[in-house]
């Protein structure tokens, strides 16, 4: 094992931000990426709080210390 993997730490997860919008959630990841913090994001359906038979789209910001690092050759499922 070489000394530089033995040394990597795991970012850290700091905050989770839940927003409305794609516009909301790119605004915390220019902000993130002023401060050189590392980012997730993702969106998802959750059922809409006035219409349980509908859902509503969130967008989910997960804010780490640093970059995640991604093996380029591993497909994510």
């Amino acid at each position: 094992m070489s000394q530089e993997v033995a040394e990597f730490t795991a970012p850290q997860l700091l905050t989770t931000h839940i927003v409305d919008s794609a516009a909301e959630a790119l605004e915390a990841v220019q902000a993130a990426d002023v401060l050189d913090l590392g980012v997730r994001v993702y969106n998802r359906l959750v059922p809409d709080s006035d219409d349980a038979e509908s859902l509503e789209e969130e967008w989910v910001v997960e804010v780490y210390t640093s970059a995640p690092a991604v093996d380029p050759d591993q497909d994510e499922d």
